[in-house]
Formats: structure tokens, C-alpha cells, sequence
């Protein structure tokens, strides 16, 4: 059974609290000893956690004075766009329902192989409608090259893809390249989330890389508009 790092862990109760209000706008978070010794763990495993937050926009570091609420994440984690993270890690594993659509070995397009960098190469081809809260949430199009991501099994699809790249292949996952375009459901989004014909979607296509710089997945995710929300941070250098 997969098992969230203890960083992710603290940095999701941390993220949770903030947006639930029990840490306010402006609070001071507790020292690194503090929630080293709350959460049982060491300080740089405090510092892991919090340095997403600081990305994320939800805290800021004031030198000699320590870690403040800045705001509230807007769309509470809803949707995860980054390589790392995933829709377990980021709503619960009990919260979601995944149906496998198509799990196959095949050759790819010519597309796709060009997307993943690679040539006469056996792929992952996978489709899976997901569900939160037994409400259809998004259909994903994902595609792994063999080469990389060995091993991968159906029982995989129910749980964590990413965690099993990171815990069981042990390979370090490091950016993604994304881009968001709005489009209408087609037959595919009204058969198998249930939305009305030319309903408005957003699509998510993400080139994910790992941190040698070779691309481990090429995927097209499709989401009801609903529940989408965009949101990120932009921080001057």
C-alpha cells in the first residue's frame, strides 16, 4: 500500500489547517523545532514541507523572524499540475474512483513518440475516467515509455502511478511542461464522464521529465469545467 513521504504529509496537514483557518492570515507558523518535534520527524523534513508552501504562495519567509500565513490556497489542491504530487496525493486515495478504460503495450504514433523522444520503443498506452466523491472528475490519455517505467501493472492505475515511480522505481521526477486550452466534450467525454454533448472542458496536455531531463509521460487530461481552477505563483528573482 502506498504511503504519502512524511514531507507531503506535513505539508498537506499544514496546507489543510491554513485553508480550514486554524492557522490565520499572518499567524506565525511554529519554529522548525516546534513542528520537528509536532510531527515526529527531523527539521530538514519540516523545511521539505514548507518550501512547497512558499511555492505555492500560502506562506512567506521573513529573515530572523520565521514563516507566515500569507493566503489561502484557492482551489484547496483540487487539481495537481506538477509532476510530483498526482490526484491521490492531492484529494485522497479514498475520495477517488478510477476506471480503467485501456491499459496496453503498444508501438506509438508518431506523435506521441516524438513528444516522448523516442523511436522504435514499446509505450504504456492508458485511459482512465476518474471519479471524486463518486462525481466525474476528469478522463486521462496518459502515455509512459517501457524503457523507463517498468513494471507498471493495472493494480497500479487504482492507486498512484507517481508513486510507484517514486517509491517502487526509485526515479527522481523533476518538471513538467503543461499547457491548458478549453475545448467542447466530444463523444469519448459524454460517454464515459456523462456530460452533455459540446459541454465546455478543459484539457490539460503535460510533457512530464524526470531529473536527468528524459520525458517519462505524454498526457492529454480532460476535466468538467466545474471543478477546474488554474492556479499558480509567480515570484520576482
Amino acid at each position: 500500500m502506498s504511503k504519502l513521504p512524511k514531507y507531503m504529509e506535513i505539508y498537506t496537514d499544514i496546507r489543510d489547517k491554513i485553508n480550514k483557518n486554524k492557522y490565520e492570515l499572518n499567524e506565525k507558523l511554529p519554529d522548525g523545532d516546534t513542528l520537528a518535534d509536532s510531527y515526529n520527524c527531523s527539521k530538514l523534513t519540516v523545511k521539505k514541507a514548507l518550501d512547497i508552501l512558499v511555492k505555492e504562495g500560502m506562506i512567506v519567509r521573513r529573515r530572523g523572524s520565521g514563516s507566515f500565513v500569507k493566503g489561502v490556497s484557492t482551489n484547496g489542491g483540487a487539481i495537481a499540475l506538477g509532476p510530483t504530487a498526482g490526484l491521490v496525493n492531492t484529494v485522497g486515495k479514498q475520495n477517488i474512483t478510477s476506471k480503467i478504460i485501456l491499459f496496453s503495450i503498444e508501438k506509438p504514433s508518431l506523435e506521441v513518440a516524438d513528444k516522448l523522444g523516442i523511436q522504435d520503443e514499446y509505450i504504456y498506452k492508458i485511459i482512465r475516467a476518474r471519479h471524486i466523491n463518486n462525481k466525474p472528475y476528469s478522463l486521462e490519455h496518459t502515455h509512459m515509455p517501457l524503457s523507463l517505467i517498468n513494471g507498471l501493472e493495472p493494480k497500479h492505475l487504482e492507486d498512484s502511478i507517481y508513486n510507484y515511480i517514486r517509491d517502487e522505481l526509485k526515479l527522481k521526477m523533476h518538471s513538467a511542461h503543461v499547457w491548458i486550452r478549453g475545448d467542447k466534450a466530444n463523444n469519448e467525454d459524454s460517454s464515459l464522464l456523462g456530460v452533455p454533448d459540446s459541454s465546455f472542458m478543459m484539457e490539460i496536455e503535460k510533457l512530464a521529465h524526470l531529473e536527468d531531463g528524459r520525458v517519462f509521460e505524454y498526457s492529454l487530461t480532460r476535466h468538467l469545467h466545474e471543478n477546474f481552477v488554474f492556479e499558480t505563483v509567480f515570484v520576482q528573482n
